[in-house]
């Protein structure tokens, strides 16, 4: 069959290459993709808009594409999914009411209140004013949340009551993040592991995905500004059976029933952001997708045909996922100024990278060159039977990959208790 992967990260490229590997696949092309995938065996990118809609369905017609993988959240809460229903087209990803559980943080809030799911306390404001009057009466630490999607900038962790009313009068009257900061949350500051917990999630089910650790701070030993993660190790050592049966039985569960109870019939990808404190969980965030850099590591442990998993989740099948023995770990390649501001179109080259395996985020072709594009740019990725082995082989070999002001962290793979 052929496939259609939409985004243009790592997390696509991943998506990609594990899909190609299919016996059941002929060509996966990739909306737009970037300069790894354009590379890749049976993949070939595609050069449109992921939000021109009409392209995207003229496309699946003309290509008689059978499924089709949604990576990035803003098409999915745009609606793609729902203006692609009619096509005899599988598509994998929630319609835009379940999408709405990352699009909006009051809503998700909301959910999670009425159904019982724990999480932290928190208040939502409509006004900037009211906002700081309550800023005013709060224990900080405090954490502030964009309602809508900001790229994953629209959280702050406020020390003290005058950073917190900045960002207030940053984002609700200066328009920091657009429309998107309109309305906020503030929320109690949780403490303890955090966790990701990522699967498929069907109206009946939630087959969880090998666990994971994403290395969220830019610099070694957790220091740093937050990024959109730099490195990433699975399985999670801070994962154990009873933790994740009290995950399954106090959040998936009522998660499922609550979004069945609202008529949303939701097959797609789900990532729980999980704060853990004594075996306790407790939700920070819902994501309608997979991680990024946790599903570059995902994939490279994925033993099962990723074809099968998706398509006997969308005709409710029962699916099934082997995982294979092992550790994998990632470890980000960034341009130098990353999470701020930094500079594009740097040449990029490639020495004997062996059997690493290395997937393309921040990077374009431009007549023939492979030029930086992004803050991220690659996640170099290994597997092997332990951790140990896959750090010592990933920082043995990362320096074949190289362009200028090239960042990353050394310590990728050390465990860090909270």
């Amino acid at each position: 069959m052929n496939i259609l992967v939409i985004g243009q990260g790592g997390r696509e490229h991943a998506l990609a290459w594990k899909l190609a590997q299919s016996n059941k696949t002929d060509t996966v092309f990739v909306l737009p993709g970037n300069g790894g995938t354009e590379n890749e065996p049976k993949c070939v990118n595609v050069a449109l808009d992921i939000n021109d809609f009409e392209a995207i369905k003229n496309l699946i017609i003309e290509k008689n594409i059978k499924l089709v993988v949604i990576g990035p959240e803003d098409p999915l809460v745009s609606g793609l999914v729902d203006y692609l229903d009619g096509l005899e087209t599988l598509v994998f990803g929630p319609c835009a009411k379940g999408a709405q559980l990352e699009g909006s943080k009051i809503y998700s809030k909301e959910f999670m209140f009425e159904n019982g799911i724990p999480t932290g306390a928190a208040n939502s404001f409509t006004n900037s004013e009211k906002a700081k009057v309550f800023l005013e009466g709060c224990t900080y630490p405090i954490v502030l949340k964009a309602d809508g999607l900001a790229a994953g900038k629209g959280v702050l962790v406020a020390e003290d009551l005058n950073s917190a009313k900045n960002w207030v009068d940053a984002v609700m009257q200066d328009s920091l993040f657009g429309s998107a900061g309109k309305n906020i949350l503030i929320e109690e500051c949780l403490f303890g592991t955090e966790l990701s917990f990522m699967g498929i999630l069907t109206p009946k089910e939630f087959i969880p995905f090998e666990t994971s650790v994403d290395y969220k701070p830019l610099l070694d030993g957790n220091n740093g500004p937050n990024t959109g993660g730099m490195g990433c190790i699975s399985p999670s050592p801070f994962m154990n059976d009873e933790l994740k049966n009290t995950v399954m039985q106090k959040v998936v569960k009522p998660t499922i029933d609550g979004l069945n109870k609202l008529g949303i019939h939701y097959y797609g990808f789900m990532y729980f952001g999980l704060m853990v404190k004594d075996n306790n969980p407790k939700v920070l965030e819902f994501n309608c997708r997979l991680g990024d850099p946790e599903t570059q590591c995902l994939m490279m442990q994925m033993e099962s045909d990723l074809v099968d998993c998706l398509t006997d989740a969308l005709k409710n099948n029962k699916v099934t996922i082997n995982w294979k023995k092992g550790a994998s770990m990632g470890v980000v390649i960034a341009s130098d100024g990353y999470p701020g501001r930094y500079t594009i179109n740097k040449q990029i080259s490639f020495g004997d990278t062996k059997n690493l395996k290395v997937f393309h985020a921040g990077t374009k072709s431009t007549n023939g060159v492979l030029q930086t594009s992004g803050g991220r740019v690659f996640s170099v990725n290994y597997h092997g039977e332990t951790l140990d082995l896959c750090s010592k082989y990933i920082y043995k070999n990362i320096e074949e990959v190289q362009f200028d002001g090239n960042i990353y962290r050394k310590d990728i793979g050390k465990i860090y208790e909270s």
